[in-house]
């Protein structure tokens, strides 16, 4: 775990502006609107897939889960998060996914996981290697993501009816932006400065975004939290994972991804989890040029 000091962002932009292409304006193009399922039933099971133009070999991919406690968000942009990587040789795929409004959980991890063994199936058309994808996400995304790391080989969890039913969801890394994981622990807040957080969200409530994900209130369906869980299917065959969480964020608790890193740690699952200080839930201390190096870094070390 490391607490990073921003006061030296600007040394760190300084550095990163000598590395090759760091800040090019390699040229690429946009595959919208694909639909991942042979029965799609909502709009939503749809992905969109940045592809840079450059080179003819086939090339790594992140496939990124928007947030909006799952309950809203969108596809339709890309994400500031991760769109430095463009310029380093890999392919983007944004996914959407059916919202709780729609459908309950588990509607949302069979979709990603369905948008995953459809890239891994059509990669070349895309000039994506389907042997070298990562899975990132904020927030709800983060959930997700981190969800599809730890449940690869779950049956409950992944819907093979929807197509591509050979193909594996398994990915290669994760990158998990303030994720939750356990729904339980989210009113649990790390002593913060008085009136920091404010009016803070109330999270064991039967309207809270959890319990309308679950379709029940939270505190009275605790087997479904614990599906929900990404830490739930823990094993020590995961991919490794690089988290980012904010110490002020008062939305979703870091205790959430303390308690995830370590029991990834205590199953031997190489694990990095950046605390930023002072950064809430979201915001620009997420969309640095030190943040943005850590993750081309760890993705690179893995899928290059």
């Amino acid at each position: 775990m490391r607490i990073l000091n921003y006061n030296r962002v600007l040394s760190y932009f300084i550095m990163l502006m000598l590395i090759p292409g760091f800040l090019s304006c390699e040229e690429y193009h946009v595959v919208r609107d694909i639909t991942y399922t042979i029965n799609q039933t909502s709009d939503r099971q749809k992905l969109d897939i940045y592809i840079p133009d450059s080179g003819d070999d086939l090339m790594p991919c992140l496939v990124w889960i928007h947030g909006g406690a799952w309950k809203y968000g969108s596809k339709d942009r890309l994400a500031p998060e991760i769109d430095t990587l463009l310029h380093h040789g890999y392919v983007i795929a944004s996914i959407g996914y059916r919202l709780s409004g729609e459908s309950i959980f588990p509607a949302q991890i069979h979709d990603c996981k369905a948008a995953i063994r459809y890239l891994k199936s059509n990669g070349k058309k895309y000039k994506l290697d389907s042997s070298r994808i990562a899975v990132a996400g904020a927030s709800a995304g983060g959930h997700l993501a981190s969800l599809v790391a730890t449940s690869s080989d779950i049956p409950d969890l992944e819907d093979r009816t929807q197509g591509c039913e050979s193909a594996s969801s398994r990915v290669n890394a994760v990158v998990d932006f303030y994720g939750p994981t356990d729904f339980l622990i989210m009113d649990i807040l790390p002593d913060l400065p008085p009136d920091s957080c404010g009016e803070s969200d109330i999270h064991l409530a039967p309207d809270s975004p959890e319990s309308l994900l679950l379709g029940c209130n939270i505190q009275d369906c605790p087997e479904k939290v614990k599906l929900a869980n990404p830490a739930t299917y823990i094993s020590g065959d995961e991919p490794p994972f690089l988290i980012f969480h904010g110490t002020f964020d008062c939305v979703v608790t870091p205790l959430s991804s303390i308690e995830l890193e370590k029991q990834l740690k205590e199953t031997g699952i190489p694990v990095n989890l950046h605390l930023l200080n002072h950064a809430g839930h979201g915001g620009p201390e997420f969309i640095t040029p030190e943040v943005k190096s850590l993750i081309l870094d760890f993705l690179n070390e893995i899928l290059k």
